[in-house]
Order: C-alpha cells, then structure tokens, then sequence
C-alpha cells in the first residue's frame, strides 16, 4: 500500500499487528526485523500524521465582548 495514501488509523491497526507478532516471537529473525523496519516506518508516518492534524486543529472561542474569534488549538490551554 502506498503509505501517501494510509490512513492514521490504517496505519495504526497495521503496527498493533506487528507489535503483537513480534511479541508473540513466532517469526525468524530476519522476518521480524524486517516487521521491525515496517514497524519504525509505520511509526514516523503515524507521527507526521498527528503533527499535521494537530496544526488543522483550530479551537473557536468567545471573547468577554461575545465575537467569536479562531485561534490555533493549543493543549497548554487546556490546563488552566
């Protein structure tokens, strides 16, 4: 599968399975390094995924005076 084109959660699913087959330690060793390539693979592209929904992610808010205004969303917010 083109990884441009994998889905988060796709890609997601796809590295629970590798983790789960290279924990069970059922494959030769250089099928799970080669699960393992895949796996830290599969892990960047999740990675760059986040950070550019993180960037999409907009929070709307209401000033004192009622106007609504966007701002970036940003999770240092959340903790006040």
């Amino acid at each position: 599968m083109n990884d441009e084109k994998l889905d988060f959660e796709s890609a997601l699913t796809e590295l629970q399975q590798i983790v789960d087959g290279l924990e069970r330690g059922e494959m030769n060793l250089d099928d799970a390094l080669k699960r393992f390539e895949r796996g830290i693979h599969l892990v960047r592209h999740c990675s760059k995924s986040l950070e550019a929904m993180e960037l999409r992610v907009e929070q709307l808010m209401v000033t004192e005076d009622g106007e609504i205004v966007q701002s970036a969303f940003d999770a240092a917010d959340e903790d006040e």
